[in-house]
């Protein structure tokens, strides 16, 4: 459910980050902050998968003690995560609620309502540590410049205020920078609607959609475009790179002749990129580094001059070149447009800011899908109301 929007005398964080300096005046500001966690020699970590085993192994190299593990996936439990097997959340219970735990997922917001709930007292997401010590924690691309992003672009950050159709879109932006400011995933709880792709009173569907789906990976996001349109729609696309996750996703639809999935990510031009084929929603697209070598293709050149509706981009920081790739699709059709604006710091002002220059005449929204760095979408809607 969204949260009652904020009055906009109350949105302090644009003006917090004008009024700032440099990264490293707000830097100082989050060590302030957050002193149990600039200077650790003990922590619990919550959360077992990537990201938590590359911070247990970070934590055995500089000699910081992990006395818990805590994952609730059944999966993970009794995994060693460097030296220490992995536990049940609620086993933390057994813990002084003084010690530091950092929350090892993009998801940070109901983790930390929980252990908040439990009695825990100094919380913070791996976020925080890669961005006061990066040095020492090498952020993730989604966490990388942070704060160098807010003191270089404040500017730009209220420009994209200003050109932003509805208060709660600035709502949302205030949100989104507050938490990359502060650390604080509690600041995004009053904007979160948890319906991916779902805004709510935004979007409105035609009968004869043709839907673009970039990022597919097994087909989740398609199957909600369906069940939203009723199954009322003339065609839909997916794109996929990862070869595993490929087959996977036309394995689904194979009975579905509307659906046409496409085993190529999404790009500015024809070409062949290096991908990292980890089979996982965060596999991403690298002009330089990746495990194996895929083709990427433009949605102008898929198309050659067909109909588009709705356009969706979830393709882990390839959304600009992709966005490129689509100029003669959307300067002809003006589809609806719901791309990701987070794999990259400055993906939240560059990414409105393309489509303005593709399409002058598009509205911008922004939406927060979860509770923590992920799922930020852009939707840019034709002014009739899309």
């Amino acid at each position: 459910m969204i949260g009652s929007p904020v009055v906009a005398s109350e949105r302090p964080w644009l003006k917090r980050i004008a009024q700032a300096g440099d990264a490293e005046t707000l830097r100082a500001a989050l060590r302030e902050r957050y002193r149990a966690f600039d200077g650790l020699r003990r922590l619990a970590i919550l959360g077992a998968s990537d990201e938590g085993r590359r911070l247990a192994g970070l934590c055995r190299v500089k000699g910081i003690e992990i006395v818990a593990v805590a994952d609730d996936n059944p999966a993970m439990l009794g995994q060693d995560l460097s030296g220490v097997g992995v536990r049940k959340v609620e086993d933390l219970a057994g813990f002084e609620r003084d010690l530091p735990i950092v929350i090892a997922s993009h998801r940070t917001l109901k983790a930390t309502q929980r252990l908040h709930r439990m009695g825990f007292t100094r919380v913070a997401p791996f976020a925080l540590l890669q961005t006061i010590r990066p040095s020492e924690f090498p952020p993730h691309p989604f966490c990388s410049g942070w704060l160098e992003d807010l003191s270089e672009n404040a500017e730009a950050y209220s420009a994209l205020a200003a050109d932003l159709v509805d208060d709660f879109s600035r709502d949302v932006l205030d949100a989104v920078l507050g938490y990359r400011a502060s650390c604080d995933p509690l600041v995004l709880e009053p904007v979160v609607e948890w319906d991916l792709y779902g805004p709510a009173n935004l979007i409105r569907y035609r009968e004869d959609e043709v839907y673009l789906d970039g990022g597919s990976y097994t087909g989740d996001s398609i199957n909600l475009f369906i069940d939203r349109v009723h199954g009322k729609y003339d065609r839909i696309i997916g794109f996929e790179p990862d070869p595993a996750t490929f087959r996977r996703l036309a394995a689904n639809f194979a009975k579905e002749k509307r659906v046409e999935p496409i085993a190529a990510g999404l790009w500015s031009r024809h070409a062949s990129l290096r991908f990292d084929d980890a089979g996982t929603r965060a596999s991403g697209l690298s002009e330089a580094s990746g495990g194996i070598e895929v083709p990427v293709v433009s949605i102008d050149e898929v198309l050659d001059g067909a109909r588009a509706t709705y356009i969706k981009m979830n393709i882990e920081g390839a959304e600009q070149e992709a966005l490129a790739g689509a100029a003669r699709t959307i300067a002809r059709w003006r589809p609806k447009l719901a791309i990701s604006a987070y794999h990259r710091a400055a993906d939240l002002w560059q990414i409105p800011a393309l489509v303005r220059r593709l399409d002058p005449a598009y509205q911008l929204y922004l939406r927060q899908h979860d509770g923590g760095v992920i799922e930020t979408v852009l939707y840019a809607l034709p002014r009739e109301g899309g």
